[in-house]
């Protein structure tokens, strides 16, 4: 009965791309194992990887794996509502992050987004950070990953405009 449920099933999964969109590879514990890791994604039916970018040095990095490991590796280049505060402190990184945003292996600007749980950056600061992300996203028409952890009105009001 399961052979017949399998053979009846097969067409659907013919033309079943499978993508990890969520592989924290910048993590530091993946350095010197990370041609296995990859290959064992592979191995399990794994496609293509997202590695996401949660700061201008992580993105940096992301977009960096995506020229070691072409057409496997993509990256997002996102500034965490957490690192926000990190470009108010430091102004000439957003440049740099843009740079890293408009790479055509870098393929959605986030995690970006409010997070009103934890106190790593003010409020005011992950608004305004956000809301660049945002528009820089629309002038390269990149999609976006939006994080959001206890400010679900202020990220819908932001997202109207």
């Amino acid at each position: 009965m399961a052979d017949i449920i399998e053979d009846e099933m097969k067409h659907c999964y013919e033309n079943l791309i499978v993508v990890d969109v969520g592989a924290n590879l910048t993590n530091k514990k993946y350095i010197r194992d990370l041609d296995s890791v990859i290959q064992r994604a592979k191995d399990s039916g794994v496609q293509k990887i997202m590695v996401p970018g949660t700061s201008v040095k992580s993105s940096k990095e992301a977009l960096r794996l995506t020229r070691i490991y072409p057409g496997i590796i993509y990256s997002t280049a996102g500034i965490h509502p957490h690192d926000s505060k990190s470009i108010i402190e430091e102004p000439s990184t957003w440049h740099d992050f843009e740079v890293i945003a408009g790479a055509p292996e870098c393929v959605a600007i986030g995690p970006c987004g409010l997070d009103y749980q934890r106190d790593f950056s003010e409020p005011c600061t992950q608004k305004d950070i956000f809301e660049r992300q945002l528009r820089l996203a629309c002038s390269l028409q990149k999609p976006i990953l939006i994080h959001e952890r206890s400010a679900q009105e202020d990220v819908l009001e932001i997202l109207s405009k």
